[in-house]
């Protein structure tokens, strides 16, 4: 097959997925989900709206951000485990669960995931999925006794910007191919491509087919990256709708210049023995989780929080546009005057302004009208339909902690937002599940790429220990995952100190061991005191020894 028919053939797929968002649904869906969350709830004004107020209460904003709080108040901490049981080589297996799960915990930090955790949270809730992306970037490079390059690092994908060969298959894994769409600089991607080798890279040109707005007005062209499987291997290609970027290549990172020439169906390399036999990989993931809050029937793409709460919030803002119109119309109080009452005189509604009646019949020639007031249905109905909303979508006021008092005891500040928290335990759930498969992806990285024993560095005991990585000494051993998950929660650390108090007064615990409890999120020179303790003990333990060695006559 040549290049022009392979290119053809990929952005056909790409397309294909525009269509399918489009004809779905989800294109219009995601577009009015990102306007009511960023507060665009109003048609544009026309000349018979004009005059008509538009208050904006933002229930689907304060819905989002809820959830997003709830579900991120616990930190889930990656800890690697064998899977098996390692006769020969206990120790080494034992060493290597140790040594990814240290350099787990400073790699995250690295990739700054708590970053990446609530853009994706905020993704899930305004878009109803949410899709992390772990690459290998080469242009980080560090160290000084060991120089490295390279360094994994991570993302989150639009919905929009990514297409799977089977929207009904939820598990990302079994894809055919995932593609990542991209827009991205021309000049930009004429230079990488001719740094990888390709001929026709001056093909490559500005496309507005299906750019965004607001790139109408620059050079960029729409770049597609997939990955597709062979043989259970993962191989990657990048290319524009014209031009290769990058040629499918093995998802290695030592065998980059491995390239593989596809027949008719982009599937089979022709020499599939010769090539394979020298990679490493067996059975690869493609580096992109895909998880959701809600599941939406036969599609990959999940239900936002947002969506369901549209209607609602377009009621609510509704009546009270109308209520605040039927006060602005009737602000200043309609006059009504018999024919030459008012003798030429024009009513300014200056304070303390003099109106002369100068009718000649009897009665007043000059009167308000009497206003009508305001349905107060319409003000039952508002608030019904905002109490309902917030119960209903697990945003109440016990849940966001508007009925908290300052004077309760933190065990029950705790009790209450956790009942409250219930719906949410689920989608915490799926969150740790989704912790799961990025930390299985993690382990692909160390295993085959962090293979040059670069140092890094952990806490243990207070102690700073230095360490070097060089996974390929456990590439044959198989290892399972484990989440911790540590409350976070803003009383958590408060009822933690309450009971040691308790324990303290009551003589169940002593001075060290309540030192050694006590959280370090607040005692954060904790080490530094039990040193300091442990320094007077030694000294106490001196002077007695000396008074027993000279004792007094």
């Amino acid at each position: 097959m040549d290049i022009n028919k392979r290119l053809s053939v990929l952005w056909k797929r790409y397309e294909n997925g525009l269509n399918y968002f489009k004809n779905s649904g989800l294109e219009k869906e995601w577009e009015e989900a990102e306007n009511f969350y960023e507060g665009r709830h109003w048609p544009q004004a026309t000349e018979r709206t004009k005059n008509m107020p538009r208050p904006i209460v933002n229930l689907c904003s304060m819905i989002a951000d809820n959830k997003k709080a709830s579900i991120l108040s616990s930190n889930p901490k990656m800890i690697f485990r064998t899977s098996e049981v390692y006769i020969d080589s206990v120790n080494i297996a034992e060493e290597g669960a140790s040594k990814f799960s240290k350099f787990t915990e400073g790699l995250l930090k690295e990739l700054k995931q708590t970053d990446l955790d609530d853009l994706a949270q905020e993704s899930a809730t305004q878009l109803g999925t949410y899709i992390y992306h772990y690459y290998w970037d080469s242009n980080v490079s560090g160290g000084i006794q060991t120089p490295y390059v390279g360094a994994v690092r991570g993302e989150i994908l639009y919905p929009k910007n990514v297409i799977f060969s089977n929207p009904a298959e939820k598990d990302e894994q079994k894809q055919k191919y995932i593609i990542i769409v991209s827009t991205e600089d021309v000049e930009t991607v004429k230079k990488l491509s001719k740094e990888n080798g390709i001929k026709n890279y001056s093909d490559i040109t500005a496309d507005n087919e299906n750019i965004d707005e607001e790139f109408k007005d620059k050079e960029v062209c729409t770049v597609l990256t997939q990955y597709s499987r062979i043989n259970g291997h993962v191989v990657w290609e990048k290319a524009t709708k014209n031009a290769y970027i990058q040629e499918p290549t093995l998802w290695e990172p030592n065998k980059e210049s491995i390239k593989l020439n596809y027949i008719e169906d982009l599937e089979e390399p022709k020499e599939p023995d010769n090539v394979l036999r020298e990679v490493l990989f067996t059975n690869q993931l493609y580096p992109v989780v895909v998880s959701s809050h809600k599941r939406r029937k036969k599609s990959i793409y999940g239900i936002g929080e947002i969506t369901q709460a549209i209607p609602n919030n377009k009621a609510v803002n509704f009546n009270l546009g109308m209520m605040l119109l039927a006060v602005q119309q009737t602000a200043w109080p309609k006059i009504i005057a018999k024919a030459g009452a008012l003798a030429k005189q024009i009513i300014t509604n200056t304070p303390g302004e003099i109106v002369i009646d100068n009718s000649k019949s009897g009665g007043f020639g000059i009167q308000y009208m009497q206003t009508p007031n305001v349905n107060p249905q319409v003000t039952q109905i508002t608030s019904t339909l905002i109490d309902l909303t917030r119960s209903t979508s697990g945003s109440t006021e016990v849940a966001t902690g508007e009925v908290i008092g300052a004077n309760m005891a933190a065990s029950a500040i705790i009790a209450l937002q956790n009942q409250a928290k219930k719906p949410i335990e689920m989608y915490q759930k799926n969150f740790y599940r989704t912790y799961e498969k990025i930390g299985n992806i993690l382990l692909q990285f160390f295993k085959y790429y962090y293979t040059d024993n670069r140092l890094f560095s952990y806490e243990d005991d207070g102690e700073r220990i230095i360490n070097y990585m060089n996974g390929s000494k456990y590439k044959d051993i198989n290892y399972s995952l484990i989440i911790e998950v540590g409350a976070s929660g803003a009383y958590s650390e408060s009822l933690t100190i309450s009971l040691l108090d308790q324990l303290k007064a009551a003589g169940d615990i002593t001075t060290d061991d309540y030192i050694e409890l006590y959280p370090e999120s607040i005692m954060t020179f904790k080490q530094k005191l039990k040193r300091m303790r442990e320094k007077k003990l030694i000294q106490q333990q001196l002077i007695m020894q000396t008074n027993n060695q000279n004792p007094i006559e």
